[in-house]
């Protein structure tokens, strides 16, 4: 069965060389195991900046179909709810909303 990734994987993905996506899938695979985020880390916010419109933010799901949020700089897992509503100090804006969808057209 095949694991759905998001568009920040595919852009990621896209953009190497094939011996960095072997690298990238092996990064990825290890999600399941990664332990979730300590206290503290994430700070409650009420603006747009949250942990969901974060660009080291991903999703994915594991051999179960449950979803696993995760932060590639912290190499944590997030817990379910607070991707809407907490963010980091590491926190940065998607690159797609900086350079567009699809810079390579313009």
């Amino acid at each position: 069965m095949g694991i759905c990734r998001s568009a920040t994987y595919w852009y990621w993905t896209m953009s190497t060389t094939r011996s960095e996506e072997a690298y990238t899938d092996q990064i990825f695979d290890q999600e399941e195991e990664w332990q979730f985020l300590e206290k503290g880390i994430l700070k409650k916010t009420c603006s747009a900046r949250v942990c969901m419109t974060c660009q080291h933010f991903n999703y994915s799901s594991d051999k179960h179909c449950r979803t696993i949020l995760s932060c590639h700089v912290h190499r944590r897992l997030i817990p379910h709810g607070d991707h809407l509503i907490s963010r980091c100090h590491l926190w940065i804006q998607q690159r797609e909303r900086e350079i567009g969808w699809c810079p390579e057209v313009a």
